[in-house]
Formats: structure tokens, sequence, C-alpha cells
């Protein structure tokens, strides 16, 4: 008994000496994403841009619009912190403005991926007089 349980702490010691000796494998590829420096629009852009396949006219368009958003958002939650109520029908808003905007911009397939992309493919019929 005395020799099994002599076995089981050798072995521990062991296998945590071991585990202290074990690298992170991806330290690599976290330094290379923490080298980014892209703000929250310009992700935004870069995956509608490969998600929808998107022309360099439209990315241009997508991407002001998208910076457009951001920045309506920041302030949005900036001026109504307090009123998480009000924050979220403002970003409705927005988002809905957005899309109006992404009719022009898109065309029929490209709009209708991005809404099932978002989530809200079902907004697609539904107004602002409804809110």
């Amino acid at each position: 008994m005395k020799k099994n349980i002599l076995v089981g702490i050798l072995a521990l010691i062991s296998f945590s000496g071991f585990g202290q000796q074990l690298k992170v494998t991806d330290d690599r590829l976290d330094k290379a994403v923490l080298s980014v420096t892209l703000e929250g629009y310009q992700m935004a852009s870069i995956e509608m841009k490969q998600e929808l396949n998107l022309t360099q006219e439209q990315y241009a368009k997508v991407e002001q619009l998208n910076k457009e958003r951001y920045q309506q958002l920041k302030e949005a939650q900036l001026v109504q912190a307090e009123k998480p109520e009000e924050v979220q029908k403002t970003v409705s808003k927005i988002n809905s403005s957005v899309d109006n905007a992404l009719t022009v911009i898109l065309s029929e397939d490209q709009l209708q991926n991005y809404l099932e992309l978002e989530g809200r493919k079902k907004n697609l019929y539904m107004t602002d007089a409804i809110e």
C-alpha cells in the first residue's frame, strides 16, 4: 500500500514537472492578432467584403457607412449611458437606417446574405412605424 502511494506521488511530481516545461504554441498567433490596429468599422467592412464579395466601389461605400454607424453607436452609448432602454432603441434605429442604406448599395442576393449574417432577415419586412 505504501509503495502504491509513493509511486502515485512520484508520478504526480514528474507529471507536474513535465507540464511546466511545455510551451504555449500559439504565442506567435496571439502576437500577430494583437498587433493588428484595425478599428471596429474597418473589421466589419473587411468581413462584409469577404462574405458578400463586394466590388471596390461597394466596399468604399460600405466602409464609409460602417464608419458613420460606429460613430453614431459610440455617441449613443456616451449620451444615453444611464438609460439602457434608450440605447437599445437608438441602436435599433441606427441598424435600421444602415439596412435601408445598404439596399441601395448591395444587390438583392448580397442584401439577403448580409441580413442572414446579422441575424436580422426578419427585419427586412418591418417598418419603423411599428416601433
